[in-house]
Formats: C-alpha cells, sequence, structure tokens
C-alpha cells in the first residue's frame, strides 16, 4: 500500500511537495470499503483510491512524472556505469534552483511492515539514501542503512544496520557506485532483505500514462492469450457497457525492415553483436467481435473501435492485475476518452470491499470533476495542483479548506475556489 509520496526539485514542482493517502481521522466514510486496514498504529487506515484535478500544466503529469523518475532510477541504478548521468529534471523556471539536487522519498507497507526509502540526487552523484523499516510485530522504527556524501572530504559516511543486513554488506558498500543506488545496487548483489522494497518500488507501485493514441494495450493483449483471462476481460467491458461476443488475438511477424530497426536499437541497448541473440517478436493485432443482424459473429479491428472502447480494453489488464495483486496502480488522465459513468465504474470497483478483497489502491488524476460527487470520494481523497505566478507549483489536498465533505466540490472548485484551475479571459 503506497502511504506518502514526496518529491522537491523535479519538473513543475520546487519545494517539497508531499502525497499522501493515510486517511483522515475526521471524514466520515459513507460505507463504500474505501478505507484499507494497514495494522499499523502510527497509520492504521489507508485511502484505497485518490483523484488529483488540476489546470492544464499545472503540474499534475509532473506529480505522475516524479513517481515514474524514482522508479526508474531503482529500477536501473545498479546497472550503472561510471560516466552514466542520473535522469534529474530540475526546476528551471528559477535560476537557483536549475544546479540543485532533486529528492524522492515514498512510504508504503508491505507484509506488515512500514518502508520508508528516499534519496537525494544531483545529476552526477547520489547525495543522500536512507531506508527505514517499522514492522507490526514490534512497531519500533529501525534504520536499515543511510549514506550521506561529505563533498569536503569527497567521501561518504556509511551507516549500515549489522542485525537487520545480513550478508556481505561491505561487500555491497565498496561495489555501490557514487552515481548508482545502494538498494538497487546490493539487490542486484543478492541482498535478500533487500528484495521486498526493492520489488513494490519497481513492480507493485505501477504507473500507466496515455500517449497521444490513447493507453498502451499491451498489457491486456497478454490476458488473451489464456482463454480463462480472456473471459474476465470481456466481463470487465461487459460491465463497463462494452458488450463483445468474443476478443481475437493474432500475433504476426514484422517485416523485414521493422525487424533490422529493432535488431539495431537491441544492439545499441544491450551491446549484442549477433543477430541470432536477438530475441523473437510478434506484432500483436486484436480484433472484437459482436453479432450481426443474422446471428453471425462479426469481427472489427481493436484500431478502428471507439476511443472508449480502445480505453476500456487499455485498462482492463492492468486494473484487473492491481485487484488480483493488491498493488498499487497510478493513472495520469484516467478519464481519458471514457463516458462519465465508464469512469466512475472503474473508481468504484477500488471502493467494493467485495471486488477489491486484496487492498488494490488507484491513484489519478483528471479534469472530470463529476467524479467528486461519488459517494465513494471523500475530502481527504481529492487533491488539487496549482501552479503559482512564479510558475511553482503546489500540491494541496481538499482538508486543507473548510469543507464538511466533498458534495458539492464540483461546482465550487469550477468557480475557482480552491485554485488548480485555468484563467481563462471571458
Amino acid at each position: 500500500m503506497l502511504i506518502e509520496f514526496s518529491v522537491e526539485n523535479h519538473r513543475a514542482f520546487r519545494e517539497k511537495q508531499t502525497f499522501s493517502l493515510a486517511a483522515s481521522t475526521t471524514t466520515e466514510r459513507s460505507g463504500h470499503g474505501h478505507v484499507l486496514q494497514t495494522g499499523l498504529s502510527v497509520v492504521p487506515q489507508v485511502l484505497s483510491e485518490a483523484c488529483i484535478f488540476g489546470a492544464n500544466g499545472s503540474g499534475k503529469s509532473s506529480l505522475i512524472s516524479a513517481m515514474s523518475v524514482m522508479k526508474r532510477i531503482v529500477r536501473e541504478s545498479g546497472k550503472n556505469s561510471p560516466e552514466d548521468e542520473i535522469p534529474t529534471k530540475p526546476f528551471i523556471f528559477h535560476s537557483d534552483w536549475r544546479e540543485k539536487p532533486t529528492e524522492f522519498e515514498v512510504v508504503f507497507v508491505l507484509d506488515g511492515t512500514l518502508y520508508q526509502y528516499g534519496f537525494v540526487v544531483s545529476r552526477e552523484r547520489v547525495l543522500e539514501e536512507w531506508l527505514f523499516s517499522r514492522p507490526k510485530t514490534t512497531g519500533r522504527e529501525r534504520q536499515l542503512f543511510s549514506r550521506i556524501y561529505d563533498e569536503e572530504n569527497d567521501e561518504y559516511e556509511w551507516e549500515l544496520n549489522a542485525v537487520q543486513l545480513r550478508g556481505p554488506r561491505e561487500s555491497w558498500r565498496t561495489q555501490t557506485l557514487p552515481n548508482a543506488l545502494f538498494l538497487s545496487t546490493a539487490v542486484r548483489l543478492n541482498a535478500e532483505v533487500l528484495a521486498k522494497p526493492f520489488k513494490w518500488i519497481t513492480s507493485d507501485w505501477r504507473l500507466l500514462v496515455p500517449n497521444s493514441n490513447g493507453f498502451r494495450n499491451g498489457s491486456t493483449v497478454e490476458w488473451l492469450k489464456d482463454d480463462g483471462e480472456k473471459k474476465r476481460i470481456l466481463e470487465f467491458l461487459r460491465k463497463a457497457d462494452i458488450s463483445l461476443y468474443d476478443l481475437h488475438l493474432e500475433e504476426q511477424e514484422p517485416d523485414s525492415e521493422v525487424r533490422d530497426l529493432a535488431i539495431a536499437m537491441y544492439k545499441a541497448l544491450d551491446g549484442k553483436k549477433d543477430a541470432s541473440e536477438f530475441p523473437t517478436i510478434k506484432i500483436p493485432s486484436v480484433s472484437t467481435f459482436r453479432m450481426d443482424n443474422s446471428d453471425k459473429p462479426t469481427s472489427l479491428p481493436m484500431d478502428e473501435e471507439s476511443t472508449g472502447t480502445k480505453a476500456l480494453f487499455s485498462l482492463a489488464g492492468p486494473i484487473l492485475k492491481a485487484l488480483d495483486s493488491g498493488s498499487t496502480l497510478v493513472v495520469d488522465e484516467l478519464n481519458t476518452g471514457l463516458h462519465p459513468l465508464a469512469f466512475q465504474y472503474l473508481v468504484g470497483l477500488f471502493a467494493d470491499p467485495e471486488v477489491n478483497d486484496k487492498g488494490a489502491q488507484l491513484v489519478f488524476t483528471t479534469h472530470d470533476t463529476s467524479i467528486s460527487e461519488q459517494e465513494c470520494l471523500g475530502r481527504d481523497q481529492i487533491w488539487i495542483v496549482e501552479k503559482a505566478r512564479d510558475l511553482a507549483a503546489a500540491l494541496v489536498p481538499l482538508t486543507d479548506f473548510k469543507e464538511r465533505g466533498a458534495k458539492g466540490f464540483q461546482k465550487k472548485y469550477l468557480d475557482g475556489r480552491f485554485g488548480g484551475v485555468p484563467r481563462v479571459e471571458r
């Protein structure tokens, strides 16, 4: 479960901003199951869904980008070579901040333990890194490791927990490059005690960002290879009012031009020289089937389906996987191409305790304020991103305003009461 995410000096965010899914103790609940129990006294209840509003260019996507960059650094850092730059994107609209470091931190619960992991990085090196844990069994916080760069002496000050970090700690430390994370390096060197938090950050915390053609459907396509899973996709679409007779997947070999380009990219990335080492790839093609006037199944290429149908198909796999595994799914512009009722249906899945019995979470950005009128959303589940005149964005929860609940948010938000709306001329 995601509890909290913080970022400083990344894209639209200058000063440190914190997004939290910790449930407010004062917010009245409507009984829709959107509060998850952690079993931890420090944060007993966590929200299963939250939405983020803001004008175009306000910084909503910067929050998703910050999460993505943190995940990327953790995932790829252990493979760095000494000359690799760390992919930071500082706030550029202030000369003092362009060369300042960037900070990321995430707090999450996994298998009854609260983890707090973060790091501070420049383009050249990791300046700080830390990992704390608080097991439910003891309730006591413990530091697993930390490192701080001493610029004056050009060396790191390390603290490694000898009790918790069993294994060749010193070997993990000495093999950690200045531009690499200790967490990533140690896991690559088989540090089992760190494998769980590493996996949650890189795999269980999932992000979906649409491109110009909508959401990628690669994850859902994999479900069509199994008849049982395909039935679940069809049922998912049916409940969202997309009634199909069948879905059909074909995989074709790419033409020679595409294959040659892919091989060239593969060589550049992995350094492979022999074309025989290139993995076999196939291009998937999905078709939908409906019954025509004579009750005959008739196919239509997915590319020719409506925008909403394509969006729901692309989202089906990631959403069902999150619900199956109890993972955290973050989606940028979840309402892209969706009818408001279909949009509300997707959000409602995570608020239904019978459907969401594994404790999955859904975090999304949107412009569709109608979702705020749903009973499954309380005011502690609504966030607003507002960009100031100096172009720095701020992340503000609705709980900062004196509102009794989320009802009426739509009109007040569009009237500009909470900020985060376009300053259009009339």
